[in-house]
């Protein structure tokens, strides 16, 4: 990622293309490159960008198509503990867009500290709560922003929803009926059937296209 740096310093006009568990370091990375007073854009490629993370710094500036003006392009999909170690690494001081930012990348990607942490996650919080993080507004945005949409979904998702291979598999099915019936959209339907995991034998999760012959759409595997 030093190489990253490096190259910005070197460009005029900065690309962000930002991946959709990347949210929240692609904010950070953007309001750093504004601090060099460079010209800098975040493009978000994929149709439907989960309104929750609204809260971010900037969210407003994110455009749906590239910058042909841009003349470096970066591909965000680093985590948050990552970007922060590089700022770090180079001394770079962060200021409260860019700690709220990244802490609330790290509550998402933690799923509010309960998945893969240890001691340096909470040393890494400390310094970004001191830094001016606006840590309660990252907490309800990310853990508590259950819209009624996500609930319809949920509702039909579970219902449909049968166990396979002795209870090991959960498998969900899809349409774009039930999505337009609803109001809500692909990343709600990923979150939903995550949900699954929950259940005691359950170590795989599948999500299936019934519009098209149930072609697969999504297999996630439970974390050891």
């Amino acid at each position: 990622m030093n190489e990253i740096f490096q190259n910005i310093q070197n460009a005029k006009h900065i690309e962000i293309i930002v991946q959709a568990d990347f949210m929240g370091s692609a904010s950070a990375l953007y309001t750093y490159i504004l601090t060099l007073h460079k010209k800098v854009s975040m493009v978000y490629r994929a149709e439907n960008i989960d309104k929750k993370f609204s809260f971010l710094p900037w969210f407003e500036k994110i455009k749906s198509s590239d910058i042909p003006s841009a003349d470096l392009s970066i591909i965000c999909d680093f985590s948050a503990k990552s970007l922060y170690e590089v700022f770090q690494i180079n001394a770079i001081k962060l200021n409260k867009k860019m700690a709220t930012a990244l802490y609330g990348a790290l509550i998402y990607e933690t799923q509010g500290f309960k998945k893969g942490v240890d001691g340096t996650t909470f040393a890494m919080a400390e310094v970004l709560i001191a830094c001016g993080a606006a840590h309660t507004l990252c907490v309800d945005a990310i853990l508590q922003n259950t819209s009624l949409a996500f609930l319809r979904l949920q509702s039909i998702m579970f219902r449909n929803m049968f166990l396979q291979n002795c209870a090991k598999a959960a498998v969900f099915t899809i349409c774009e009926e039930e999505l337009k019936a609803t109001g809500a959209n692909m990343e709600d339907a990923y979150k939903i059937m995550q949900e699954a995991f929950k259940l005691e034998y359950v170590e795989m999760v599948v999500l299936l296209d019934s519009d098209h012959e149930y072609e697969i759409i999504k297999v996630k595997y439970k974390e050891k």
